[in-house]
């Protein structure tokens, strides 16, 4: 069964657009278990800078859209397939990917070449399921014909697709800090088929955490579901008599009106039409942006609470966090950070920051950052960004990526360091001159995207 191109349809009765603005993809970071899906380019264990995925060809494939989650990745085409690479184990990628005992082999055009690496070593090396690292595509049979998909996310051990009249499908599995806790009250492991997520209808866009997933309506209501041990979905409690089951959907504690969303890994964001900031779940670090309990072990912000601090920032053009810091996009093309300092996530250094806006622990060391403050030194307008675990980026409108934060797997793209303080250049020979326009984190590995064939203004 075929589902109709993006090129078929005419007019589409429904405020989701689908993407079609064909996209190079460069990738760095890890590569031990294919997260790069670089297929059978390399047999290299890490890609030290940014380099040309030539599996995701915009000329022969042509992604639209990518997501990224912990150890895998979901891209969609401009044919309307879903592509998957990366780990399986939990039935993320949605296809079979048994392997058929060939070991990865580096071909004439070895994706590592001139990528940064001064050394080919045979403890640099590793051998590679090459039906996880190789991006392949969903099978369309499991959808409805005619179903046309506008927008992908994935978590940690799951991955969700939206369509284009505001159904949500997903697959994959949730998991609490003691295991699996399973996809849906009827799939007790892993979905490991596309299934459509009940309840959820005039979504407008998805967003997924590490254990979490949210989706916006048209109407301006929030959903969220998956794993709750940080309060991280945001619900009303209900009485002892009725509990709605967390991994079915449920609407969150906000008022009607909502216009944005944006989560990091356990924490979660909303944006009121009228401006306000909402946020809730893991506090350790402030990343809520919300002081109270900032700094203590295992703190929850429990319910959407408003956060004040962004009333002097103007509009908020995106929200959304990592680990333990967030980030967000004015309006006005300005970066605010906040959360943890000590893993340079941040990308300010200690002399920038406001004494009176840092938390110290009880051996006075600068732990936290608790308002959100103005990042600097970048040049131009910033017109996205994105925050891996523990580093984060950020991209202008002259087509430039900075990238900053723990680097010991070359998430960060920056050869050389293992944690990079301040917002730094991305560079390699692949992404020279070009038109750069979004980046995505996951745990260890990254991606960076342009605009094919454009090239980059000078800044």
């Amino acid at each position: 069964m075929q589902m109709l191109t993006v090129r078929d349809i005419p007019d589409l009765p429904t405020s989701n657009q689908v993407p079609t603005d064909p996209l190079d993809v460069y990738v760095f970071g890890t590569n031990c278990y294919g997260e790069l899906g670089l297929g059978d380019l390399t047999k290299k264990s890490e890609i030290l800078r940014p380099v040309l995925n030539q599996k995701l060809s915009a000329d022969t494939v042509g992604i639209v859209h990518v997501a990224v989650g912990g150890v895998h990745s979901a891209a969609l085409t401009r044919d309307n397939q879903i592509l998957t690479w990366g780990v399986n184990d939990e039935g993320t990628l949605a296809r079979d990917t048994v392997p058929d005992n060939s070991p990865a082999t580096d071909s004439p055009q070895n994706a590592n070449e001139d990528a940064g690496s001064d050394e080919d070593s045979d403890d640099d090396e590793v051998t590679i399921n090459l039906k996880e690292a190789t991006p392949m595509p969903v099978g369309s049979s499991f959808f409805p014909k005619n179903t046309v998909f506008t927008q992908l996310a994935a978590s940690d051990s799951a991955t969700f697709a939206l369509t284009v009249d505001g159904l949500v499908y997903g697959w994959g599995t949730f998991r609490s800090a003691n295991g699996g806790i399973g996809f849906s009250p009827e799939s007790k492991k892993e979905q490991r088929v596309p299934v459509q997520i009940p309840g959820l209808d005039g979504v407008t866009k998805i967003v997924a955490g590490a254990q979490h997933v949210l989706a916006l309506t048209a109407e301006g209501t929030v959903f969220g579901w998956g794993c709750d041990e940080q309060h991280q979905l945001g619900r009303r409690r209900a009485s002892r008599h009725h509990q709605p089951h967390p991994l079915l959907p449920d609407s969150c504690a906000l008022p009607p009106g909502i216009c944005d969303i944006g989560v990091g890994l356990y924490h979660s964001f909303a944006v009121h039409r009228n401006g306000v900031v909402y946020s809730w779940g893991s506090n350790n670090f402030g990343q809520t942006g919300i002081t109270t309990s900032a700094g203590q072990n295992d703190a929850i912000v429990s319910f959407p609470t408003e956060v004040r601090s962004f009333r002097k920032h103007g509009s908020l053009a995106s929200i959304f966090g990592g680990k333990d810091h967030s980030i967000a996009i004015t309006e006005s093309g300005q970066c605010l950070i906040w959360g943890r300092i000590d893993n340079k996530a941040l990308g300010i250094s200690l002399e920038d920051m406001l004494s009176s806006d840092i938390i110290y622990d009880e051996y006075n060391r600068p732990r936290i950052l608790k308002q959100p403050s103005i990042l600097k030194g970048v040049t131009g307008k910033i017109i996205s960004a994105a925050a891996g675990t523990d580093h984060s980026f950020v991209v202008t409108e002259s087509g430039h990526a900075y990238s900053w934060g723990f680097n010991a797997q070359s998430q960060a793209g920056q050869p050389g360091f293992d944690e990079v303080e301040k917002p730094t250049l991305l560079h390699s020979k692949y992404v020279e001159g070009k038109q750069l326009v979004s980046a995505a984190g996951g745990g260890q590995f990254s991606l960076v995207v342009g605009l094919a064939g454009k090239t980059a203004s000078r800044t």
